[in-house]
């Protein structure tokens, strides 16, 4: 939400300039510079965006949504209620577990890339006219970082060999479905590997 609020910010404020460039009131060059200063930045939120909405998917349909189906099938089926609790309880576990909560590693890694979502949308609001360069790279830094960490954790045989997650590697699939998250993985490992292309996100 929030990272769309802030491309939405952004979007009027060049929506503005352009009006002002047809009243003759900002230089096309000035508005040209500012489009360039703003690239960057938009690319690494448009990464943002695609690991956020791909994490929002997986857990609302892959966990939530599955694990409800098989509760209700649960409920339907029995009549005797210290059973529904065991599976109302089981319910409970799937989701912690295919959520990757019960694993620090994994929980740590998603909590902060959720903060450096904010922090980023918070730069762009507090800055929106001229962003604070050297403060927008270091969050795109640790964004990469952390991204990378987490798929390399995810792809690992533990988790997705495993059945602790059934569509995991349908998430990792959809993540890395043009090799994006495979090489730079393979990048934060220190082997040379040519640079791929920023999944570009469709604004509606």
């Amino acid at each position: 939400m929030e990272l769309e609020k802030s491309w939405a910010s952004v979007m009027h404020q060049d929506h503005t300039d352009f009006a002002k460039h047809r009243h003759g009131r900002v230089n096309c060059t000035t508005s040209q510079q500012r489009r360039q200063q703003f690239r960057p930045m938009w690319r690494i939120r448009e990464h943002m965006a695609f690991l956020i909405r791909n994490l929002q998917f997986y857990i609302q349909v892959d966990v939530i949504e599955s694990q409800w189906n098989v509760l209700q099938a649960h409920i339907q089926d029995s009549h005797d209620f210290t059973e529904l609790v065991g599976f109302h309880q089981e319910y409970l576990s799937a989701l912690i577990s295919q959520s990757f909560l019960d694993i620090g590693s994994v929980s740590r890694i998603l909590d902060g890339i959720m903060k450096l979502c904010l922090q980023f949308c918070w730069s762009i609001e507090k800055q929106e006219n001229n962003p604070n360069a050297s403060e927008l790279e270091h969050i795109a830094e640790e964004f990469n970082k952390k991204s990378n960490s987490l798929y390399t954790i995810l792809r690992s045989s533990r988790l997705a060999g495993s059945q602790r997650a059934p569509f995991l590697r349908r998430f990792l699939l959809r993540l890395n479905f043009n090799s994006f998250f495979e090489v730079t993985a393979r990048g934060v490992l220190n082997v040379v590997r040519p640079s791929p292309t920023i999944p570009v996100l469709s604004h509606q």
